[in-house]
């Protein structure tokens, strides 16, 4: 054997094992992540809070998300159990909720902080807006909006060389495959930094204020609450984009390489290491939101605390 086939062979095997291991990871903490952020979030002081509201939603999506992707992809990359060669249908709805689900999560997070910018504004018509009925109305117009405008995937996905794909090298691989890109991870994280730094020279402006005396105590609370709320978004956002950018990056060198018929043994190998390297660690970004943003800020680790006990006194206890 050559030395560029046994590197080539040595690279497949670590592409193997590695995002094994990053697929059982994402598996087991992001559930265990997203069971106490659900825990957190449903508390009965957070229930009428419109951005907490946007943060559930977005704790259900990465949920839904985990389950169904991460089994999918152990079957499918370790076991021989791809469907997606085998069924068109099955290959066209795949792929549709793959991408649409995980981008229904990004755009509550971007909800959040959005909620966050209006909530902190000095203007009360625009903080009116920062409401729970309204969050409501929005959070379902999205969902359809973001559904519909991902049924493109449908119809540009199909079965190629015994892979589910966009046909390399035509308009649908580069719309679909741009439309995708732009509308699920490079507008809504813009829109999140602009939204943050609003939302941070607000409440500079509004620590500025004079206070009278008697709500001086409430004022801190208030901003206590703003300022830990907005910590735990920010550090989702700030990894998440970190992690999202490595799988934009390998991928585009893959769409922008796949009409490349002369790649040799090891380049095709490489793109094949850094593209599944790069989905891994883009679906690990779904399930490590509570412990880069909820568990590090005291506030909700309290409330998650105390959620735990009031739940243990209350379905255990009674058993005993």
């Amino acid at each position: 054997m050559s030395t560029n086939n046994t590197y080539a062979a040595t690279l497949l095997a670590a592409t193997s094992y590695v995002t094994l291991s990053i697929d059982l990871i994402t598996l087991i903490i992001g559930i265990v992540g997203c069971i106490c952020n659900l825990i957190t979030f449903t508390a009965p002081q957070l229930r009428g809070n419109a951005c907490i509201f946007y943060l559930l939603c977005a704790t259900v999506f990465q949920m839904v998300s985990i389950l169904f992707i991460i089994p999918n992809r152990l079957a499918a990359n370790n076991f021989g159990s791809n469907f997606d060669p085998h069924s068109i249908i099955y290959c066209k709805i795949h792929y549709y909720l793959v991408i649409t689900l995980p981008e229904s999560a990004t755009f509550h997070i971007l909800l959040s902080i959005m909620d966050r910018c209006l909530a902190t504004s000095t203007t009360a018509r625009i903080r009116a807006w920062s409401d729970l009925k309204i969050a409501h109305r929005i959070s379902a117009g999205i969902i359809i909006v973001i559904f519909i405008t991902n049924i493109q995937l449908i119809i540009f996905y199909t079965i190629y060389n015994n892979n589910c794909q966009i046909t390399p090298g035509g308009f649908e691989l580069y719309f679909g495959a741009g439309f995708s890109f732009i509308v699920a991870i490079i507008i809504p994280y813009i829109l999140m930094f602009i939204f943050s730094l609003i939302t941070y020279f607000q409440m500079k402006k509004t620590k500025r204020r004079i206070v009278p005396a008697p709500n001086i105590l409430n004022q801190k609370q208030t901003n206590r609450f703003e300022s830990q709320i907005i910590r735990i978004i920010v550090l989702q956002v700030v990894v998440s984009a970190t992690l999202e950018s490595l799988r934009l990056g390998s991928y585009a060198y893959s769409i922008f390489t796949s009409g490349n018929l002369t790649k040799t043994l090891t380049a095709r190998v490489i793109e094949n290491f850094t593209v599944q390297f790069g989905v891994s660690i883009y679906f690990l970004s779904l399930g490590i939101s509570f412990y880069v943003s909820t568990l590090t800020s005291k506030y909700f680790r309290d409330i998650l605390k105390k959620r735990i006990v009031d739940l243990y006194n209350h379905y255990c206890r009674r058993q005993i």
